[in-house]
């Protein structure tokens, strides 16, 4: 887990310099102590629903739809399930690890990534979201005197507790799949590092891993070897890109990542960097016109997510044929973004990712439910 998040937290940490984000007005301060001279935050109990963003069977931020889509939410009579971990909401600085009862932070992750990535999985299968005492973004930028590493270990340990106990209670022998995005792709490779070897490999549809660089060499070394998701219905395998403008300069992230793999194994050797397409999931069709996006999400201005539940609006309609996409030495370079009526939030270099997810929505969404279909086929009957 530590060469991955060194990773990405010496790509983010580089692009940060640029003053870009406070720039997008997320400028992120540093706790004034190191890990572990701030007290932590009370561990959630997973058995208590308050513990979960998302249930699926009860009304939550996972149940929202596009509108006019051609899935509904499914999770009802789905025969596989998702278990999805977010990506960093938690900005503050009082601790190294978010406070669960922290409302104004959960609010903000149920609307801007429950919501909008975690549902995306609901046409195919049952959503189970974990809150978790994420890591605040400010172990981003922290140097390491303050250990920010050590609280990405400790959101891990929540992780690992709330996967245990939806196996244990929850699962009952069914196939899942697993979606993380930024801090969370990071605790799917640590999931492999330490369940990939045991009897839940099995039930594996697949791992969506986006938003980190994972390298050729870092996969075969992780559980003894992750397959790459070469083909739309390819199982027991792991997915994963990073999205970056067409008229962008990814060479930070593409030599910062490779730097990292060069340093963990001693040599260049194995360090492609992975990138599958999310229009086509197809290895050998790395380019997409933008007629072959079956919808980007816009952002739905003025209607707060308990106003959506409430009242039973769905997410936007999605806009087909509007973003095309290439994947290019190791990130997926996007054509055609709209910069009116989408949440765009662009990083330095052109990185899109806060938006890995939203701009190819109805092609992620349509290919969950294939591979599914694909691993419920071939599973013994």
């Amino acid at each position: 887990m530590r060469q991955f998040l060194g990773c990405w937290l010496a790509v983010l940490g580089a692009f940060a310099a640029s003053n870009a984000l406070a720039q997008q007005g997320l400028e992120i301060r540093i706790p004034a102590q190191a890990f572990g001279e701030l007290p932590n935050p009370a561990a959630p109990d997973y058995a208590r629903e308050s513990a979960w963003a998302a249930l699926p069977w009860r009304l939550d931020a996972a149940d929202v739809v596009a509108e006019r889509g051609p899935f509904g939410d499914r999770q009802a009579t789905a025969g596989v399930d998702v278990f999805y971990i977010h990506p960093t909401t938690y900005r503050d600085i009082d601790y190294w690890n978010q406070p669960l009862d922290k409302e104004t932070t959960n609010a903000w992750t149920d609307e801007s990534v429950i919501a909008r990535q975690a549902a995306i999985f609901n046409a195919c299968c049952r959503v189970f979201a974990p809150r978790y005492r994420q890591a605040t973004a400010a172990a981003v930028y922290a140097p390491p005197e303050r250990k920010p590493l050590a609280a990405y270990e400790f959101a891990w340990g929540d992780v690992r507790a709330a996967f245990l106990h939806y196996m244990q209670h929850w699962n009952q022998g069914r196939p899942f799949i697993l979606v993380g995005h930024s801090q969370g792709a990071s605790h799917i490779e640590r999931w492999f590092n330490e369940f990939g070897a045991s009897a839940y490999r099995r039930q594996l549809v697949a791992a969506y891993a986006v938003g980190i660089g994972f390298t050729a060499g870092s996969l075969r070394q992780m559980a003894g070897g992750v397959p790459v998701c070469t083909t739309p219905t390819q199982t027991g395998c792991l997915v994963s890109w990073n999205t970056f403008d067409a008229a962008g300069d990814p060479s930070t992230f593409i030599r910062s990542t490779q730097a990292r793999h060069a340093a963990r194994f001693g040599s260049s050797e194995g360090n492609e960097i992975l990138c599958i397409n999310p229009l086509t999931f197809e290895a050998t069709q790395p380019q997409a016109s933008a007629s072959q996006n079956l919808g980007s999400l816009p952002a739905r201005a003025g209607v707060g997510l308990a106003a959506t539940l409430q009242a039973g609006v769905s997410l936007p309609a999605t806009e087909p044929g509007r973003i095309a996409a290439r994947c290019e030495g190791g990130v997926l370079r996007v054509e055609g973004v709209p910069r009116e009526g989408y949440a765009i939030v662009p990083l330095p270099g052109g990185m899109l990712h806060f938006n890995d997810f939203d701009l190819f929505y109805a092609n992620i969404r349509a290919n969950a439910v294939a591979r599914s279909a694909a691993f419920k086929a071939a599973a013994p009957r």
